[in-house]
């Protein structure tokens, strides 16, 4: 037997309601008097998603009808995932009213926010919350409510990188990839915090045409980065951060303080230009002038998912230009240091620079440097 829902709020735009049920049913406009929609809010902050509370106004909405009853456990679970649950309530349809079933809040879930703007919503948050949709399912079966909402930043993160890498990269010599010469059969997250790890099932199309035999294969998730070199072509400096870092120190190495280019993680609503820019900002109180690309990749593809963005960027690097920079709240110490372009690369032949993201802009800068010299100003 088929139930009919109202919905209003992010299941009311229709790339993310296809994405949760499985298909794109008929969708007809409706009202629901005696509430209103509202951001939800926890601990004071915002979230990309409204709540509905009593109200005279009411709220405009789409009525929709599942046809199993698998549909409609995926939409109690998507929506139990936000501390929703359903309610009957009788909305005013095309043909009158209508009984249908609407998510409201779970008791105690969620602070009032401010009025709800559904077109402004999917403008902002549209897409992300579409490509987030995935990892949002995914984790239902492993992990608790606080565990998912304290992991909404990182599927919002990697949704974002998503969008990103869908964007057409070359591809002169390797082969040109279908959507169906990958067939993931299954997809787990039995770890997920600031990191996660997917165990997935899957199968791809070999060169010979044929499908390989089912696989399982664990990925590391992170996101996306961009890091900057900060170069001063009129005095010929460079900028290096110095900080402690969690891997060497578990790799055992004996010395896990390392010299590194400014680098962070591009947040959901960021590009990563935005992203070297603020970093800079953060890390060493540094303004950039200019941004140069130096190359885009994965840094470690065989079972991470991070991309880095890498530019060198421009700056004036006089002796007051830099200062120790790091957020309290992320546990970052960071110390800058100013020195010669020769002296970045004795430290680069040394191997003093020893993490790829500095050592490939580092390389860049050497094959670009006379004709950023030339270019801004520096005979």
């Amino acid at each position: 037997m088929t139930k009919t829902y109202f919905f209003y709020g992010t299941l009311s735009y229709p790339p993310l309601l296809e994405r949760v049920l499985g298909r794109m049913p008929n969708m007809r406009p409706a009202f629901l008097d005696g509430y209103e929609p509202r951001t939800a809010r926890r601990n004071g902050e915002d979230q990309p998603f409204p709540i509905l509370v009593p109200s005279d106004l009411g709220v405009p909405g789409i009525l929709i009808d599942t046809e199993t009853s698998a549909e409609e456990n995926r939409l109690a679970a998507y929506e139990g995932g936000y501390r929703l649950h359903a309610v009957e309530v009788v909305a005013d349809g095309t043909g009158g009213t209508t009984p249908a079933q609407v998510f409201m809040p779970d008791e105690g879930a969620w602070e009032v926010g401010e009025p709800w703007d559904i077109a402004e919503w999917a403008e902002t948050w549209g897409e992300l919350a579409t490509e987030a949709v995935e990892d949002t399912m995914a984790s239902l079966a492993d992990l608790s409510f606080d565990e998912i909402y304290d992991r909404r930043d990182q599927m919002l993160v990697r949704a974002a990188a998503r969008v990103r890498a869908r964007e057409t990269s070359p591809a002169s010599l390797r082969r040109q990839a279908a959507l169906t010469d990958v067939v993931v059969r299954e997809r787990r997250s039995p770890y997920a915090k600031f990191f996660a790890v997917e165990d997935c099932d899957l199968q791809f199309r070999k060169f010979n045409g044929a499908f390989s035999a089912p696989m399982e294969r664990a990925v590391f998730v992170s996101c996306d980065a961009a890091v900057v070199l900060p170069y001063d072509p009129l005095r010929d400096r460079v900028l290096l951060i110095e900080q402690f870092r969690v891997g060497p120190m578990a790799r055992g190495d004996g010395n896990p303080w390392l010299l590194e280019a400014i680098a962070g993680r591009v947040d959901a609503l960021e590009s990563p230009e935005q992203t070297a820019l603020r970093e800079a900002e953060e890390e060493a109180h540094l303004t950039l002038k200019e941004l140069v690309p130096v190359a885009q990749y994965y840094s470690s593809p065989g079972a991470k998912t991070e991309y880095i963005y890498s530019y060198i960027g421009i700056a004036d690097l006089d002796d007051q230009a830099a200062a120790p920079g790091g957020l309290d709240e992320e546990g970052e110490d960071i110390r800058p240091h100013m020195i010669s372009f020769e002296r970045m690369v004795e430290l680069l032949d040394s191997g003093e620079l020893n993490n790829s993201m500095v050592v490939i802009c580092a390389q860049a800068l050497i094959r670009k440097r006379e004709a950023l010299r030339a270019q801004f100003g520096a005979a």
